[in-house]
């Protein structure tokens, strides 16, 4: 078994999966599977932040020139362009990456990489023919892109992939905290592309994607009313919701009902917390796990797991 993971926006390091997959084999022995699990933790964080940190400095020059121009609100210079820290922090975990892939030749730098890396992987695994793909956040749209979209030029590396994926057994994908449903919207994604892949690929059973949300997470969104009318028979599909609180201070802020600032307080934890080691990330793992080894009566029999 290959388990290929593509990891979303706010990445800096390459073992950024590192505690989800100790908590994935723990849950294949707990289960009893008895094949070897191969992982991969693709990685193209590093790429381009020459132009978030560009970005920034551009922010921070015309700030100090509004601050130069109005040295009689010296003492009201933060006021002027408020929460910089917060700003940058936004730019470079968040919106820097996003908007990085959207430029179609740094997209394309970008799929170029990770195909290097799945090469390599597979080549590593010459033995190996089942293959999985876990995507997180932003990475779910590169994975979708990598896998299915009919959109990009006929040079780009995803159909490079696509061809290496005739050679082996594609059998599942999770997401993970994904806005494929608003990607949808923004793009005009026709779902319908993964039945002409399943077409061409080898898939010994029934496909399996599972789309898992912290319900926490304001950039995760369910998928399934959205694209049941453009997948076909060949595809399981599910929804899986991880019912937890983000951390200590969401929780405590719902408990006195203050729950806009809770919300606020938790996005970014919940947005990361697949990866935690901790219930979240166990939880997470687990529900992986089921998607991995085929166990789709679990998810098929709840969407809503217990904490």
């Amino acid at each position: 078994m290959l388990v290929f993971f593509i990891h979303g926006v706010n990445t800096t390091k390459s073992s950024y999966a590192q505690a989800l997959i100790k908590n994935i084999e723990k849950e294949l022995s707990k289960n009893q599977y008895e094949t070897k699990a191969n992982f991969y933790s693709s990685f193209w964080g590093n790429l381009f932040n020459n132009k978030k940190q560009q970005t920034v400095s551009y922010i921070e020059e015309d700030f100090k020139l509004a601050c130069t121009k109005h040295q009689e609100y010296e003492w009201l210079h933060d006021d002027i362009y408020r929460y910089r820290k917060r700003r940058s922090q936004f730019i470079n975990n968040f919106l820097g990456d996003f908007l990085i892939y959207q430029n179609p030749e740094r997209g394309k730098a970008i799929r170029k990489t990770i195909l290097e890396q799945f090469n390599l992987f597979i080549k590593d695994h010459y033995d190996q023919k089942q293959i999985h793909f876990i995507a997180h956040s932003l990475g779910s749209l590169i994975l979708w892109d990598i896998l299915f979209s009919d959109t990009l030029s006929e040079d780009d590396p995803a159909f490079s992939f696509r061809e290496q994926l005739k050679q082996l057994d594609i059998a599942s994908i999770t997401t993970l905290g994904s806005p494929l449903l608003f990607l949808k919207q923004m793009w005009d994604i026709d779902f319908s592309s993964i039945n002409l892949l399943l077409n061409e690929v080898n898939t010994k059973n029934k496909f399996r994607w599972i789309n898992v949300i912290h319900s926490s997470d304001l950039i995760a969104y369910p998928l399934k009313a959205a694209i049941k009318d453009e997948i076909g028979s060949k595809i399981f599909f599910c929804d899986q919701y991880v019912w937890q609180d983000a951390n200590g201070t969401e929780k405590a802020l719902n408990t006195v009902g203050k729950s806009d600032l809770a919300m606020v307080v938790g996005a970014e934890d919940a947005h990361s917390s697949y990866f935690y080691d901790n219930l979240d990330g166990a939880i997470a793992a687990r529900l992986i796990t089921y998607n991995l080894i085929g166990k789709t009566d679990k998810l098929s029999d709840r969407c809503v797991t217990p904490r």
